[in-house]
């Protein structure tokens, strides 16, 4: 299956995020799951505003307030941006983040979903 035959609506949305928070004593692992880990990652990209550019202190401290997974921020800044949700402005000490929206084309998103239309 490719990942542009992935549809996503608010109520598989709200789905996953139940069955990720649903369980106080540990953290779920990342999912695996092409489906799942775009939910999880576009959840833990809802923490970056449009059109702002941010260092990556800044990314990694919203990762981590966002993060619901036995996953570290390193790990998952990398899927945001190899998956499209952040793009990579710069290289080495002058890097800085956007939010991109180019996850989009990765699945069909509900217009519902906040962060989407």
């Amino acid at each position: 299956m490719t990942l542009s035959n992935l549809t996503i609506d608010p109520t598989y949305y709200r789905s996953l995020f139940s069955n990720w928070t649903g369980n106080s004593e540990a953290l779920p692992d990342f999912p695996i799951d092409a489906k799942e880990s775009l939910v999880a990652l576009h959840f833990i990209m809802m923490a970056f505003e449009e059109g702002i550019d941010y260092i990556e202190e800044d990314i990694n401290e919203g990762i981590r307030d966002r993060n619901l997974f036995a996953i570290d921020h390193v790990q998952i800044r990398l899927n945001l941006v190899n998956r499209g949700f952040l793009k990579q402005i710069g290289q080495g000490r002058r890097v800085s983040y956007r939010s991109s929206r180019s996850f989009l084309d990765r699945a069909h998103w509900d217009p519902r979903i906040p962060g989407v239309s």
